[in-house]
């Protein structure tokens, strides 16, 4: 598994050279716009109608299976508290 600053490194060298240079006070600040550019960008994802759009689909489209899935677990619990009541599990 990669350490953060080989991943930092491979995947935006350019930034990895960036701070690895810069003050303290510099890498505050970059860190404060860092945290304001991901609200911009969560407010963007928000606003984006298709993307809305289709994780309501997909939403809908996975219903059926987490229902099945619910159901089986409950189905399981169920069994093995009769069998731990029996004393058999």
């Amino acid at each position: 598994m990669k350490s953060l600053e080989q991943q930092v490194k491979e995947d935006l060298p350019e930034f990895a050279q960036e701070v690895a240079s810069a003050s303290t006070e510099q890498l505050d600040a970059r860190l404060a716009q860092l945290a304001k550019d991901l609200e911009a960008v969560n407010e963007a994802k928000e606003a984006d109608d298709d993307l809305v759009e289709a994780r309501d689909v997909a939403k809908g489209l996975a219903q059926p299976y987490r229902d099945a899935k619910k159901h089986i677990a409950l189905k399981s619990r169920y069994i093995v508290g009769l069998l731990k009541d029996r004393g058999k599990a």
